[in-house]
């Protein structure tokens, strides 16, 4: 009895992230961007740039970082530089 009452409750919970998830879609819209980085960019100031246009709620400077990062593997490995080509994700209202 206790394990089919916890997997009606998982699926339930997957169902109202479904939900939610579908609601988001509607009123916004997930941005793909790509930046070239120039000379004196640092990861911090452009996240800064980038944070700003992510009008899907507050995020913690680090964790923006942190999602560029994922994106850009190489970011692992290295610093970046003049001419380097970073993808940035990031969610805008529909306006």
């Amino acid at each position: 009895m206790k394990k089919a009452i916890i997997a009606m409750m998982a699926v339930f919970c997957l169902c109202l992230v479904g939900t939610n998830a579908e609601a988001a879609g509607r009123n916004w819209n997930f941005v793909e961007a790509s930046y070239t980085v120039q000379h004196g960019d640092t990861l911090e100031k452009i996240a800064e740039k980038y944070m700003e246009k992510n009008t899907y709620g507050p995020r913690e400077l680090r964790e923006f970082i942190e999602g560029i990062r994922e994106l850009n593997e190489w970011l692992l490995q290295r610093d970046i530089a003049a001419g380097d080509t970073l993808r940035i994700n990031y969610w805008e209202k529909k306006g």
